[in-house]
């Protein structure tokens, strides 16, 4: 995963008191500048047809959008996201993050009854259900599985609290991430890792 430093943004996602880095997106308007970014330097790097690079563009940008959308006011410290990535000839990695509620207690407002992060994790990704009822949402996390799940050169691994989901048949990233650790360690927010290549 040359050129992405995967260790200090899981660092800043389970440490206890977090420190300020120029990877964190402050508020949703970075982010967003920082996505048109990604879009630009996948088009140049990576031999892929543009829409496929704009159905990745959308995947991440629901994700992190998914960092502020469910969050506020609810920040137990750091605000924002980590927004970082890193793109060769053949593949990309992205990693977002945020020290936030938690899909958990995010879906709590509206179910409940849950009753661990697992199985708020299974219903996030698999049910249309939001944490931001009444509104009618609750797509987009199903949108990030139905782009990933089931294609081998695609691979998501999404923590939330101490549970976490793996999807797709690319998984190149599981030997820079130790899942048991993050799983030990975390807090109460989520972490994305997605790698994505070529067919």
């Amino acid at each position: 995963m040359r050129g992405l430093d995967l260790t200090k943004a899981v660092e800043w996602y389970c440490a206890s008191s977090p420190g300020r880095d120029k990877k964190i997106c402050t508020t949703r308007d970075v982010f967003q500048a920082r996505l048109d970014t990604f879009y630009q330097e996948v088009i140049r790097a990576l031999p892929l047809d543009q829409n496929e690079i704009a159905l990745l563009s959308a995947a991440v940008g629901e994700i992190g959008n998914n960092c502020f959308d469910h969050n506020l006011g609810q920040w137990p410290d750091e605000i924002g996201c980590w927004f970082e990535w890193a793109v060769s000839s053949t593949e990309v990695f992205v990693v977002v993050a945020d020290r936030g509620q938690g899909v958990l207690n995010s879906l709590k407002r509206v179910k409940p009854d849950l009753k661990n992060e697992p199985e708020a994790l299974k219903i996030a990704f698999e049910k249309r259900l939001s944490g931001r009822s009444p509104e009618q949402r609750g797509n987009g996390l199903k949108f990030v599985r139905s782009v990933i799940n089931g294609n081998p050169a695609r691979g998501l691994l999404f923590f939330s609290g101490k549970a976490e989901v793996l999807f797709g048949g690319n998984r190149s990233f599981k030997n820079a991430i130790h899942s048991d650790t993050i799983g030990h360690k975390a807090g109460t927010g989520t972490l994305a890792l997605l790698s994505w290549g070529k067919p």
